[in-house]
């Protein structure tokens, strides 16, 4: 949560991987099955690992890496590198379990077997076995490596309303640049006549990741980003979808079919059902252990909102999205994790430290809390209608609600830019059609009885509640 990322340290692995050092034993045998994964379309699997070790410890464990190639022929120089030598390892593995979590005699057999979940990730996957616990990791044996049949199958939709009410973007994720394959959705009323929408297509790099870890060990190629925008829907109406991209040879290679309700019209008198939250996080469904590993809730609030599904007309995340701080596989399995979700209804998102801030990059807040993701990550992995998606400060409507959502990760003072944008959100809402104005934004504005706050003598952000509650008793008036 925000408050809890204040003491918890988490800009750093828990595993220093950049100490890594060899003790590879040939005697030692690692083994991973199946080798080919997805066979019927699946975007996961579950993969069983086998290990025998002659000198076991209690502190051994296995790490997925993914690409399957992680040795030092994958570094890259670090600018202001002062280390007398270069790491063996440069890349953090996606996760981790203990060789003792499954076998707890595993010291003495020397033998266990482990299962993980993967998930389709663009690559392939390899399995490595370490000593001397994560403090002082020791590569001992590495597996054979598997992968998915179509690493680069199109996965993992992500709904968002658009800039107009009757407006949805479909954002998912593929390995296909625009020089392999044309990216597009067919879609439609449920059981009427299909079309075809193009998508645009966004990606990032290295580079622009503002420092470490997502510029070093965390960094993780996030393959390519698609949207495309289904327009002049008509209101409560289900359509169905399908992602897809033509390659260069004239075949197609499509996803499964889903489908989505259009938003209700302005002022529409009738059931409207919203969930607005922040600070969920990711967890791994195989009991993974992960970098900043604090969020295995998250499970419990992903499956509770999938079960209610049918009862759930919109979704508001506010900030702190993935936990991810600069590991950008996380973005991946947090997609993967929601997807039965985003997939169905509109999945609206806002800013939060940990995916904004990192010092000399324009955020408000001068901290390291992103891990050097900067906001490159949530701009591009999920769509929100903002003018300007690097200031994710936006307004949508949805039947009887206006929606503001502010960015706390910016300038919100009066007499600025996002200031002027409340002001005229707030302002512009037709409470006859629209009774329910909603400000949401990360961090606490308002009132909060947290022991942080308390210790610093205060119930809030500074300048947050000063600044904002004139507004909000203006409506109110």
């Amino acid at each position: 949560m925000e408050l809890q990322s204040r003491w918890v340290f988490q800009m750093r692995s828990r595993i220093a991987i950049h100490k890594a050092s060899l003790a590879l034993d040939d005697s030692a045998r690692i083994k991973a099955s199946p080798h080919l994964l997805g066979r019927q379309e699946e975007d996961f699997q579950w993969v069983t690992v086998e290990l025998e070790n002659p000198k076991p410890t209690a502190d051994d464990w296995i790490g997925v890496f993914s690409p399957a190639k992680f040795n030092a022929s994958t570094c890259r120089a670090e600018v202001g590198n002062t280390r007398d030598q270069d790491p063996l390892i440069c890349k953090s593995p996606i996760k981790y379990q203990f060789a003792n979590d499954s076998n707890t005699e595993y010291v003495k057999t020397r033998k266990a077997t482990l299962r993980f979940r993967l998930i389709n990730q663009r690559s392939d996957f390899s399995f490595a076995l370490f000593t001397g616990g994560l403090d002082n990791p020791k590569l001992v044996a590495i597996s054979n490596r598997v992968a998915f049949a179509n690493p680069k199958a199109p996965l993992y939709p992500r709904l968002a309303q658009g800039k107009a009410w009757n407006e949805m973007t479909v954002t998912w994720t593929s390995g296909y640049s625009i020089n392999e394959a044309v990216p597009f959705v067919e879609w439609g009323p449920k059981g009427g006549l299909q079309t075809r929408a193009p998508a645009g297509t966004l990606s990032f790099s290295r580079t622009d990741m503002c420092g470490s870890p997502a510029r070093t060990f965390g960094w993780r190629d996030p393959g390519y980003i698609h949207t495309v925008f289904l327009k002049e829907l008509w209101p409560n109406t289900r359509y169905t979808y399908k992602l897809s991209h033509r390659l260069i040879d004239g075949t197609h290679v499509w996803s499964k079919l889903y489908s989505f309700r259009a938003s209700p019209y302005p002022g529409q008198d009738s059931l409207q059902r919203v969930v607005i939250f922040g600070d969920m996080g990711k967890a791994e469904r195989d009991g993974s252990n992960e970098y900043s590993n604090y969020q295995p809730g998250s499970l419990n609030t992903t499956d509770q909102l999938i079960k209610d599904l049918d009862n759930i007309d919109i979704v508001f995340h506010i900030g702190d999205i993935t936990y991810a701080n600069g590991y950008i596989s996380q973005w991946d399995q947090f997609t993967s994790q929601v997807e039965p979700i985003t997939s169905a209804v509109p999945y609206m998102i806002a800013s939060g430290n940990h995916e904004r801030d990192w010092p000399g990059s324009g955020s408000f807040y001068d901290t390291m809390d992103s891990g050097g993701e900067c906001g490159v990550l949530a701009e591009t992995m999920f769509y929100v209608p903002a003018e300007n998606r690097a200031k994710f400060w936006y307004s949508t409507d949805f039947g009887m609600f206006r929606f503001c959502i502010a960015d706390t990760e910016h300038d919100w003072r009066e007499g600025s830019e996002q200031y002027k944008f409340i002001e005229h959100c707030l302002a512009s809402a037709d409470r006859q059609k629209q009774p329910w104005l909603i400000f949401a934004a990360h961090r606490v504005l308002g009132y909060s009885s947290s022991f942080f706050y308390g210790q610093e003598g205060t119930f809030a952000e500074p300048m947050g509640r000063s600044n904002l509650e004139p507004l909000w008793q203006k409506v109110q008036s």
